[in-house]
Order: structure tokens, then C-alpha cells, then sequence
């Protein structure tokens, strides 16, 4: 009770503190006159007894002081008037809390958009109920050490024969044609276990969840939308009684709507999810793997667990399954694991870690100008000490003068913040923003809020230190001495400035390597010849639904079709068809089997990259023929076999004779052999860094397909055609539909948009850097050369010449150069190994990118140094030794 009754005096005695100095003053002055009388003795007061009378009593400013302690929340108070004398100091020297403000905020705001991103992309990707628990389940070659998706038999073994999981589903991803409703079109979806959301613990807002026996053949015509989809097509009708579409021909009825929030970022934007209905086929073929699984782990059980018992049952298998299963384990990564490499989470560390050092350059900046005002305002400090200041009470004024800048820096600092979110997420792709968590938006919070106050406190704290330090070393009798500003500055006031000097080159480098590493890596992908010539070439995607396209007599008519449509176009110089183009996310794969030589043992068969192709796909892509012939019209459905293969597999297979004429089947169980016809140039398909890889084309109409890629090369702008494909289409099929219509250059710069953006924003970053240290070293540079006047005037006066003081001073700050480029390229290499994943013919050790960062460095110290030089070499010796 008694602190309560305190701080209530305490408070009251600070809100009424004006009327609490006027009684303390009167008290004061009682017992001083008091002590006057006792002196006088009788006698009639003096100037004498009024002086002894004071000096008896005590210093009464300090009895004040005493008093307000003792009365009320002193340290509030003083802090308040702290606060009044900073506000009249920036009212005096308006441009420089503008330009302070305005430096801090850009720190700022940089650091905090890249705490965003590791916050809301890595560490924080995965928003499912008890989401430690949730596992992603890759098969894995344990001899290549290759990862991919699972067969339809291997994934039902490992939900059988595990105990570790609450739950294993798989899913696989589907484009559909959904009709039955405005327009036909193409939509993503994807075929999930019954299971799947259960699994991730999500449950639909509207409607019900997937029926275990719904995963059946005959009973899973049914489908959850996503909330948008629900949104835009149905009007948010909360009635799902009676809501059906067709997908593929099929008719479907709507049970569920997931929640708005829901988003599963390994499946991109996807509207539609069906149940996952295995045919008999799909249960017995273990060769091709096509499923992505995800599993619960129980609540008792770890990854390393989960993981020895799943490594275990590949074993099983591998011996039970020699033929498909021979080399093929399991690997579990926990699911935020496996967002955050698909996100690219090292580039985003690498980029949280020159946010910091953008931060601290500008920390040290501000903290060089704030020194060297301190050391302008030495004297007044020191009358402050002489007249009974405490050294804290000065260094909590320098500190409440920097307070000053927070709430404007903060402010202009998240504004900063959401330009840069906003130029990042218009940066990506739309499509790729679906694989990234919250489709790529990052959003301002309590958490950006309280991150950016600490760090904005954090650096005040850090450019107030070096005041601080200064004003903790002031001597009384030194300092009161001292006739001049540039004595003034001290040798402890130089000791600062270099350590700043060797900070900012520090920093400066930890940004200016990754910057040099990720534009060279860049300038090497641009430089990459994709194998064909991506220019006016327009393509667009579609699925023949299996209800209406059955036989494949059926698939080779509307190729035939549709081909003579486009080639009656007059801006269309070639067209083709494809079941897989170049940067369009998707490639089949074949074995190798060459007749007439041994049969490669159980897991050792080598494979290759395959797709169907017309006649036309070739001079519609620009693939260059390299011998034999290309796929032609004779090659028809009755006619020999024939397969056309790229540089590498005819290298690779046979090193000294010509591959043309040879036969290669594409599995054991293959009745008829493909005779080699041609030889094409390589070509990339998922991305400029890719390695050289088997290739092959057969015709499309020896093995057609429902899935098929338009490919068309224009003699006018490409997408001046696109109605024009839609009608042509149309005019085959009134009822199918088409999308994803792009050109050829836009695919390959969307798969290429990741390592572009990051490579982006990695040079601006160090172009920035670059330039606030040239700033920042130039004022240090400047102001200690200046601090050097009177001895350069000295030397000058005694006969120096200006180029022997020139060197004089470059050999000073050479040492600090030194000291700067050995700590720093050391911690940039640091950072630089978070890069080596993102980097493209080009080393996280490239010497030529550290010796070149090195360089600019030099150069910017350089003409830092040389600039204040010359002119402090033009000054007159005598003007600086008078005013000395």
C-alpha cells in the first residue's frame, strides 16, 4: 500500500510541478535567511552572512535536486526537458534532422521488407494446425541421389506398412476443361487423396470434407472449389445443393468450399480439388512415379524416427520389387523445409543479412555526423560537467536529441517497407505467385511494427554510442584549455573515425560481392543459347477430354484439323503440336534400350526427356537439325516406328558411330522398336542453368496424346493472334477450351523471373550500399583531413611539398583500407556460400568478383581522400597557423 500512496505523491508532484518548484523555492529561501540571522549574531545582516550563510547550508541546486528526487519521478522529468532542448536543437539545424530522418527511414524500411520476407515466406510459410508434424515424402535414387514423386504401388505400400503417420495422402496436379457453365475454359486442380485436407487438418468453411470411400472408382464424382472460385461462380451462394460443372466431360457436384485463408503453395493456384481414383493400371505400374505425397507424423514420433522406419520399408520393397524399385529409398523433409527451398530460402537469408548491413551503414553514417557534432559541441559539454552536470545526464540528453528521429523514421521507414512489397510482388510472375506463400503478398503487421521500432531504437542506440564515447573521455582542464575546434578533435576522436571508416568498408563489401556474384551469374544465363529460337513464337496449352476423345484415331483428326486451320492463317509461318513445350512445367520421360546390346541391370536403365511432336513443331520451335531428317508427314500411324534424338543421348550412347539407323525401345515391356531418324541440337526445357540431358521426339501420330501444346511462329506480333487461335480451335471443338496463351519468350521469362528478381534487387541493394558509404566515407575522409590542418599547415610551413602530405595521408588511410578489405571480404564470402545454390557458371569463391569489389572500395576511398586533400594542400600555412 505504501509504494501506491507514493507513486500517487510522485505523480501528482510531477503534474503539478510548477507549483512544486514556487513552494520548494520558498522553502529554500526560508532557511536561508534562517541561516543568514544565526550568522549575523545580532548584528545586522551582511553580504558576509548572507555568503556564510549559503555556504553552510550547501549548494542549493543540488539540494533541489535532492528534493525532486526524493518528490517525484526525477528521471521522467529531466528526460522531459531533455526532450524540449532536443526539439530546440532541430528547430535550429532543420536540414540535418531532414536528412537524418530521411537516411534512417531507408535503413529501415530496408531492413524491415527483408524481415517481412523471412518472416512470411520461410519462417512463417506453413500456417496449418500442428504444421512441425507435417512431412513431405520423396522417393529418392540412392545411387544418383536424385529426389522425385512416387509410383501409384509404392505410395499405397508405404501407407500400409508405416505406423509413424497419422495420415499419408498424396496429390497430383490437373489442368481441367470446365464446361457446363458461361464459357469453356481451362482451369488448375488437382487430384487429392480423400484424406489430403484431413491431413493438414483444414476443413471446408461450407459444405463437407471427401468420403473415405469416395477415393473409389464410380464414386468420386465429386469436388471442393476454392473460395474464389466459389466467389466468382457461384455469387458466395451458401446453397451447394445442386451445384455441378463438368471437368473433362464428366459431370461433378460441388460438396465444399475450403476456407479463404487456405493455400497450399506447392500446388501453385489451384481452384478445383477431386478425389484421387487410382485405375487398375495406375495401381500396377511402379516405373513412373506421379505422386506427391505429405504425411502427419503421430504425435509421439520424430523425423528421424519416421525416417528409419520409411528407409526401411524401401528396402523391403527394393528387394521384393527388384525391376522398378532397385536404388530407390524414401527422404522426409518437413514440409516447411521443403516451401522454404522451393522459395529459395538461402537468397532470402542472404538477402535479411545486406538489409542489416544497408542498416548499419546508414548507422554509421549518421554516426559520423553525430560525432563530429559532438566534438563541435565539446565546450559546451564541458561548461555543462564545470557547472556540476553528470557525464549519464549528458549522454541521456545526446540520447533523447536522437529519440527525436524515431517516430518520423519509423513512419517513413514501413512506407518504405510497402513500396518495396509492392515493387516485389508486381515483380513476379502471376502465375508464380501461387508457389509462394500468400501468393507472394507481404503484409505490414504488429510484428513489422514492433520490428521496425526495435530496430529503429537499436539504431539510435548504435550512432549515439560514438557521442557517448567522446563525451564519457571530456577532461575539464584539457578541454577548457583547448583554443580551437580542430584541436579540439583529439586522438580519441580520430580513433572513432577510423574505426567508422573501416566499418563502412566492412559492410559495404558483405553487400557489394553478392551483388557482383549474382550480376555475373545473371549476365551468364542471359548469355545461355536456349537450342531454339524462342522469337514470335506464340503457344498455348489444352486437354482433350477422354469422354469425347477415346481413340487415338480420334486425337490424330483434330491435330490434322486444327493444324489446317492455323496453317490457313496468313500471319502464321509455321504450326506445330507438341504434348510438352520448352518452360512449360511439364516433360515426359522414357527408358533406354538399345537393340542389340546387353540390358542395363535393375536400376541402372538410363532415361530420357520425351514428347510428341507434328511435323511442324520443329520449324515452329527453331530446332536446329543436326543430321538425318526431322519428323515428317510419312511418319504416320502404320508406318516404321521412328524416334529423333538430341545431341547428348547420340553422344553419350554412341561416342564413335552414327546413331542414325540404330532401333531404341522405351521400355522392357516394348513390343516395337523406334529406329533413329535424326539428330537435333539441345535445347533447354526448365531452365537457362540446366545441364545437357537425353532428349527425344516421336510423332504424334505413332503416340498421340490428350495433352497437347500449340505452337505457332508468326510473322507479326504473336499475340495479335490469339483470338485468332481461340476461333481456330473453336472452329475444330465449340466445346474446348484453351489457356495459358503466351509467347515463348514470356515462359522463358517467368521460369527465369526467380533468379532475375533476386539477382534485381541483389545490384540495387549494393548500388545503394555503394553509394551511402562513398557518402559516408567522404564526410569521414573530409572531416579528418580537416582535423589535420594545423599539422598539415605546420609541415607545409617547414617545406613539404603538397604531393609528399598527399601521400602522407593516402598512406594513413591505406592501413585503414587494408583493415577494411581483410575483415570484409572474409565476411562477405560468408554470406556469399547462402548464394551458391542461385549462382549459374560462376563460384561463391569467384576471386574476380572479390578483387573487383575490393577495387571499387579502393576507388571510393580514394576519391574520398583526395578531394578534401586538395583543397586542404591549396590552404595557406600562415592562415592556419594564425588562426591556430
Amino acid at each position: 500500500m505504501e509504494w501506491i500512496i507514493s507513486t500517487w505523491l510522485r505523480l501528482k508532484a510531477f503534474i503539478l510541478r510548477r507549483r512544486f518548484d514556487r513552494d520548494l523555492d520558498d522553502e529554500l529561501t526560508f532557511h536561508l535567511a534562517m541561516h543568514a540571522e544565526k550568522h549575523a549574531s545580532g548584528v545586522e545582516q551582511t553580504d558576509e552572512a548572507n555568503y556564510a550563510a549559503r555556504r553552510s547550508f550547501g549548494n542549493v541546486a543540488r539540494i533541489k535536486e535532492a528534493c525532486r528526487e526524493m518528490r517525484t519521478f526525477m528521471s521522467l522529468e529531466s528526460f522531459w526537458q531533455d526532450f524540449r532542448f532536443g526539439l530546440r536543437g532541430v528547430r535550429k539545424s532543420p536540414g540535418f534532422a531532414v536528412v537524418a530522418v530521411l537516411t534512417l527511414a531507408l535503413g529501415i524500411g530496408t531492413s524491415t521488407w527483408c524481415f517481412n520476407l523471412v518472416r512470411q515466406w520461410v519462417l512463417q510459410a506453413v500456417t496449418f494446425p500442428h504444421s512441425n508434424r507435417l512431412l513431405v515424402v520423396w522417393e529418392i535414387d540412392t545411387k544418383k541421389g536424385w529426389t522425385g514423386s512416387a509410383s501409384a504401388p509404392d505410395f499405397l505400400d508405404w501407407r500400409e506398412q508405416s505406423h509413424e503417420f497419422d495420415g499419408l495422402s498424396a496429390w497430383t496436379f490437373r489442368q481441367f476443361n470446365l464446361t457446363g457453365m458461361d464459357v469453356p475454359e481451362r482451369i488448375a486442380g488437382a487430384r487429392v487423396s480423400p484424406d489430403f485436407f484431413r491431413t493438414l487438418e483444414v476443413t471446408p468453411f461450407l459444405g463437407r470434407d471427401f468420403r473415405p470411400e469416395e477415393g473409389q472408382p464410380g464414386l468420386g464424382q465429386v469436388a471442393l472449389i476454392s473460395y474464389g472460385f466459389w466467389s466468382e461462380r457461384f455469387n458466395k451462394d451458401i446453397n451447394l445443393e445442386n451445384k455441378t460443372f463438368l471437368l473433362d466431360g464428366e459431370r461433378y457436384t460441388v460438396i465444399g468450399v475450403m476456407p479463404e485463408s487456405f493455400h497450399f503453395s506447392l500446388m501453385g493456384r489451384t481452384n478445383i480439388w477431386v478425389p484421387l481414383v487410382l485405375t487398375e493400371k495406375e495401381r500396377a505400374n511402379r516405373a513412373t512415379g506421379w505422386l506427391n505425397v505429405i504425411g502427419r507424423l503421430k504425435s509421439q514420433t520424430n523425423i528421424h524416427t519416421a525416417q528409419q522406419s520409411m528407409s526401411t520399408i524401401a528396402q523391403q520393397m527394393e528387394r521384393q520389387y527388384p525391376e522398378s524399385n532397385t536404388h530407390s529409398g524414401v527422404l522426409l523433409r518437413s514440409l516447411s523445409e521443403e516451401i522454404g527451398r522451393n522459395t529459395g530460402e538461402m537468397g532470402i537469408y542472404s538477402g535479411f543479412i545486406i538489409g542489416i548491413c544497408i542498416l548499419l551503414i546508414v548507422c554509421t553514417n549518421i554516426a559520423s555526423v553525430y560525432l563530429a557534432r559532438a566534438l563541435m559541441r565539446r565546450k559546451e559539454m564541458t561548461v555543462r560537467m564545470a557547472l556540476g552536470a553528470r557525464k549519464t545526464r549528458l549522454a541521456r540528453q545526446l540520447l533523447a536529441e536522437s529519440l527525436l528521429l524515431v517516430p518520423a523514421a519509423v513512419a517513413l521507414g514501413l512506407g518504405v517497407s510497402v513500396l518495396a512489397a509492392n515493387w516485389a510482388t508486381a515483380s513476379i510472375p502471376y502465375d508464380n505467385r501461387g508457389y509462394l506463400p500468400n501468393y507472394g503478398q507481404i503484409y505490414l503487421d504488429w510484428a513489422t511494427f514492433i520490428y521496425a521500432t526495435g530496430i529503429s531504437l537499436f539504431s539510435v542506440l548504435l550512432f549515439t554510442l560514438a557521442p557517448m564515447m567522446e563525451t564519457n573521455k571530456l577532461d575539464l582542464t584539457g578541454s577548457l584549455k583547448e583554443t580551437s575546434a580542430a584541436s579540439s578533435t583529439g586522438l580519441s576522436g580520430r580513433k572513432l573515425r577510423k574505426a567508422l571508416v573501416v566499418a563502412e568498408i566492412v559492410l559495404a563489401l558483405v553487400v557489394l560481392v553478392p551483388a557482383g556474384l549474382m550480376s555475373k551469374s545473371l549476365a551468364n544465363r542471359f548469355k545461355e543459347d536456349p537450342g531454339f529460337q524462342p522469337d514470335h513464337v506464340l503457344t498455348a496449352k489444352m486437354n482433350l477430354p477422354a469422354a469425347k476423345y477415346r481413340e487415338p484415331a480420334q486425337l490424330v483428326t483434330f491435330q490434322e484439323r486444327l493444324l489446317d486451320h492455323l496453317g490457313a492463317l496468313p500471319q502464321v509461318q509455321s504450326a506445330g503440336l507438341t504434348v510438352s513445350i520448352p518452360f512449360g512445367h511439364s516433360y515426359g520421360g522414357a527408358e533406354i534400350w538399345i537393340d542389340g546390346r546387353p540390358a542395363p541391370k535393375p536400376g541402372e536403365v538410363p532415361g530420357m526427356a520425351i514428347t510428341s511432336v507434328t511435323p511442324g513443331y520443329m520449324p515452329a520451335l527453331g530446332l536446329h537439325l543436326v543430321r538425318g531428317r526431322f519428323v515428317n508427314q510419312e511418319d504416320g500411324p502404320s508406318a516404321p516406328a521412328v524416334i529423333v534424338i538430341n545431341q547428348t543421348l547420340a553422344h553419350r550412347y554412341f561416342p564413335d558411330e552414327d546413331p542414325v539407323g540404330h532401333k531404341i525401345r522405351l521400355s522392357r515391356e516394348d513390343a516395337v522398336p523406334r529406329t533413329i531418324v535424326g539428330i537435333v541440337k539441345d535445347i533447354k526445357t526448365s531452365g537457362m542453368d540446366e545441364e545437357a540431358k537425353n532428349q527425344s521426339y516421336i510423332p504424334f501420330t505413332q503416340s498421340p496424346s490428350r495433352s497437347i501444346t500449340v505452337v505457332v511462329r508468326t510473322t507479326a506480333e504473336p499475340l495479335s493472334l490469339v483470338n485468332s487461335l481461340r476461333e481456330s480451335v473453336l472452329a475444330v471443338d465449340q466445346d474446348q477450351p484453351i489457356s495459358d496463351i503466351l509467347m515463348l519468350t514470356q515462359r522463358i521469362s517467368d521460369e527465369e523471373a526467380p533468379y532475375r528478381i533476386f539477382a534485381q534487387f541483389t545490384v540495387f541493394f549494393g548500388i545503394l550500399a555503394l553509394f551511402l558509404a562513398a557518402i559516408g566515407l567522404y564526410g569521414v575522409m573530409a572531416y579528418l583531413v580537416e582535423s589535420r590542418s594545423r599539422e598539415i599547415g605546420i609541415r607545409m610551413a617547414c617545406g613539404a611539398q603538397p604531393q609528399t602530405i598527399l601521400w602522407l595521408v593516402l598512406s594513413g588511410n591505406l592501413k585503414l583500407v587494408l583493415a577494411g578489405l581483410s575483415m570484409g571480404l572474409v565476411f562477405a564470402w560468408v554470406v556469399a556460400q547462402l548464394l551458391q545454390s542461385l549462382l549459374y557458371h560462376v563460384t561463391a569463391n569467384d576471386p574476380a568478383t572479390y578483387l573487383g569489389a575490393a577495387a571499387v572500395i579502393c576507388a571510393a576511398v580514394l576519391l574520398a581522400s583526395v578531394v578534401p586533400l586538395r583543397r586542404a594542400a591549396k590552404v595557406d600555412p600562415m592562415i592556419v597557423l594564425r588562426y591556430e
